[in-house]
């Protein structure tokens, strides 16, 4: 049964279109069960190596009709292999990644293939947006003084300055992004080379409802004190 207004109402608006007898938290809780159960399937397959990339061609095919555009032209990007550990857990070396060109704004959380001015394009996750400010503090990531949860990221991961750098506070400028790996600490971004230009963002692997990003209670302290305070 539902245990708040907001889920209640969400049911609502799930069970709202279907003719049903009993009460309506039978029925909402039914339809429930049945999304969760498809949400698990889906998150299994996407997690198969052997499933990803062509789902994502297909799905890419799927957006492209409903956008006008040609199949061909939608999925005229590129599969490619991840060659190396930075991206771990969530693309670990040897996985075939699809790559498709920016046709949407890009968002926090989005995983990109970038020019970083190395030989090869490496694969790096989107933390922070234009005109943000990024802090580094005790393992915490924090975009505007406010502390970034990262759900991608493995159990017991900690964020650090880079240790040839030495920068922990990065202000970001108008069209400059902020990356990182998931594997941050076997991964060489934008903690070592700084914000990178929205040219340098050559495509985007398409996202099909995994965890994204998002602010906590929490805020950055203020300098001199120790402690984070909630909001």
């Amino acid at each position: 049964m539902p245990t708040s207004a907001f889920e209640r109402s969400k049911c609502l608006h799930l069970c709202k279109n279907v003719s049903f007898q009993g009460s309506w938290q039978e029925n909402c809780g039914h339809q429930s069960v049945v999304m969760r159960k498809i949400c698990r399937a889906a998150q299994t397959l996407w997690r198969r190596d052997a499933f990803r990339w062509p789902f994502a061609i297909v799905f890419a095919a799927i957006v492209g009709i409903v956008t006008g555009h040609t199949v061909i032209a939608s999925v005229s990007g590129s599969v490619s292999v991840v060659d190396g550990t930075s991206m771990v857990p969530t693309f670990p070396p040897g996985s075939r990644v699809y790559t498709a060109p920016i046709v949407s704004p890009l968002a926090r959380g989005d995983v990109v293939l970038i020019d970083d001015g190395n030989k090869d394009y490496a694969l790096k996750r989107i933390v922070a947006m234009p005109g943000e400010i990024v802090q580094m503090w005790r393992g915490y990531v924090f975009i505007n003084r406010k502390m970034l949860k990262e759900p991608y990221l493995a159990k017991h991961t900690y964020t650090f300055p880079d240790a040839v750098a030495e920068v922990s506070t990065f202000k970001l400028a108008e069209e400059q992004y902020f990356v990182m790996g998931d594997n941050r600490d076997y991964s060489m971004d934008s903690r070592r080379y700084g914000p990178i230009g929205r040219d340098q963002i050559r495509s985007r692997v398409p996202a099909f409802g995994g965890s994204m990003p998002c602010f906590s209670a929490f805020t950055l302290p203020s300098e001199g004190k120790r402690t984070i305070k909630a909001l």
